[in-house]
């Protein structure tokens, strides 16, 4: 008895400390799925500047065929800005995918040490599970015993000899 208050006070600390361990797991994967986001908003952002920059460029072709030097010149500084935009752009994306990356690993490790945690309270319920049913298993054959044991001495008093 000493033994399983003993044992099923740890399982009881053990699964409290796997639930801490699953609320990190969630929130590094909440870290990781803004940090997917902020690339991908980032990625977006890269075409929509180049997208600018092939409209720009149709514009200044166009300014140039016409003649039409002011359109050129807006054009053109146009598809400049769009272009300084995506460089600009291109280093964020960078730094988002390296922090990106730092949150995947975070919540790879997050994930396997959650997982262990899980198996080690699993281990000990099943541990403590076999033990009770050893316990049970126990006491029903020392009663089916304790009657065998009963019943023939009951009829050896009973019989002639």
């Amino acid at each position: 008895m000493r033994w399983s208050f003993r044992v099923q006070s740890r399982l009881k600390r053990l699964k409290r400390v796997s639930a801490l361990y699953g609320v990190v797991e969630r929130m590094h994967s909440s870290e990781l799925q803004r940090a997917t986001n902020a690339v991908r908003e980032t990625k977006q952002a890269i075409e929509i500047q180049r997208s600018v920059m092939r409209v720009a460029g149709v514009d200044v072709r166009d300014a140039l065929i016409t003649g039409d030097r002011l359109g050129w010149s807006l054009a053109e500084m146009q598809r400049e800005l769009a272009m300084w935009k995506g460089k600009q752009l291109e280093d964020v994306r960078l730094e988002r995918e390296e922090l990106n990356g730092l949150a995947q690993r975070r919540y790879a490790e997050s994930r396997v040490k959650s997982e262990q945690m899980n198996g080690v309270v699993e281990s000990l319920a099943a541990r403590i599970e076999m033990k009770e049913e050893r316990r049970v298993q126990g006491a029903t054959d020392d009663r089916f015993l304790s009657r065998k044991v009963w019943a023939e001495t009951r009829g050896r008093r009973g019989r002639p000899k």
